[in-house]
C-alpha cells in the first residue's frame, strides 16, 4: 500500500451478521477476499451461533454486538434472548421481539428491559466465545427523539470497555445501500476518490446469492427495496470483494481499519 494519503482511515463495517447463512458467507469472504474490517453479530438471529463458530476461527476478525430489539422480516420472527415473560414490553403478544420501530415504541417499551436484554446479548455472544471488539445497534439507531436507545448501547459499550460505533470520532461516510444495484460499485468508487483525510466509517449489509437471500421481506412497506433487499445486499458484497475498489484503497493510500485499531491508540 502506497503512503499518498496516509490521513484516510476507513473502518468498513457490516451488520446483520447471524441473520441468515447467507449472510454470515457473505461476511467470511468479505473479511477473506474484500475490505471489510468488523461485523456486528445479531445474537437474537437464528445463524448467530454460526457467527460465532466462524467468530471463534478467526480470532483476527474484529467482531461486535449488534445489539437487537427488532425482528423486522415478515414470516422471519425472532425472539430476545432473555426469557420473554422477563421483558414484556419488548415482545408481542407472541413473545416476539416487535417489526418495526413503530410497534416498538408504541408498545411503551421499558428501557431497563432493554439494557437487560442487551446486556444479554453481549453476554451470550461472550459465552460462545467472542471477543467483542465494539457495539452498536440494530435498526432503532438515529431516532433522535428518543434517546434512550443510544444511552444504553452507550452503557453497554462502556461496561465492556469497547467503543460504540458511530461515538468513537468517526465520520459517516456515504451509504450505498439505496442505491441502485447496479449502481453501487461506481457509487462507492466515487464516494472512495473524492474522500478527503479524516477518519471514516462506511457501513454495509451483505449477502450472497443464495435462495433464502431473495425471499427476506421488511415487514415496513418503505423498507421493501425495488428488485428485493437480497438483490440490494449481494451487490454490496460485490463492491466489497471488487479489485476495482481495492485497487483504489491502494492507490490512494486509505488505511483500513477496525475499533480494535482504535482501542491502541487510546
Amino acid at each position: 500500500m502506497t503512503n499518498r494519503e496516509p490521513s484516510i482511515r476507513i473502518i468498513v463495517r457490516a451488520d446483520d451478521m447471524g441473520m441468515t447463512h447467507a449472510s454470515n458467507v457473505a461476511i467470511a469472504r468479505c473479511f477473506e477476499e474484500g475490505i471489510l474490517t468488523c461485523a456486528g453479530i445479531q445474537a437474537v438471529a437464528p445463524w448467530a451461533e454460526e457467527a460465532c463458530a466462524l467468530g471463534r476461527a478467526h480470532p483476527d476478525w474484529c467482531l461486535g454486538a449488534h445489539l437487537c430489539a427488532l425482528g423486522e422480516w415478515q414470516g422471519y420472527r425472532w425472539r430476545p434472548v432473555l426469557p420473554y415473560s422477563a421483558v414484556p414490553s419488548l415482545v408481542d403478544e407472541h413473545g416476539f421481539l416487535r417489526r418495526t420501530p413503530e410497534e416498538f415504541y408504541a408498545g411503551n417499551p421499558d428501557y431497563r428491559e432493554l439494557e437487560r436484554e442487551f446486556r444479554a446479548q453481549a453476554e451470550l455472544l461472550i459465552k460462545w466465545g467472542i471477543d467483542i471488539g465494539y457495539v452498536d445497534t440494530h435498526y432503532l439507531d438515529g431516532m433522535e427523539h428518543h434517546p434512550q436507545i443510544t444511552e444504553v448501547s452507550l452503557k453497554i459499550a462502556a461496561e465492556l470497555g469497547v467503543p460504540r460505533s458511530g461515538h468513537a470520532g468517526e465520520q459517516w461516510m456515504g451509504m450505498i445501500y439505496g442505491t441502485e444495484p447496479d449502481r453501487k460499485e461506481d457509487t462507492y468508487a466515487e464516494i472512495l476518490e473524492n474522500l478527503a483525510p479524516g477518519t471514516y466509517i462506511s457501513l454495509h449489509h451483505l449477502l450472497i446469492d443464495a435462495p433464502d437471500s431473495h425471499v427476506l421481506l421488511h415487514t415496513e412497506v418503505a423498507n421493501q427495496m425495488p428488485g428485493g433487499v437480497g438483490t440490494h445486499r449481494i451487490a454490496e458484497f460485490a463492491t466489497l470483494t471488487s479489485p476495482r475498489i481495492r485497487a483504489i484503497v491502494e492507490r490512494r493510500g486509505i488505511e483500513l481499519l477496525s475499533y480494535r485499531d482504535l482501542g491502541t491508540e487510546r
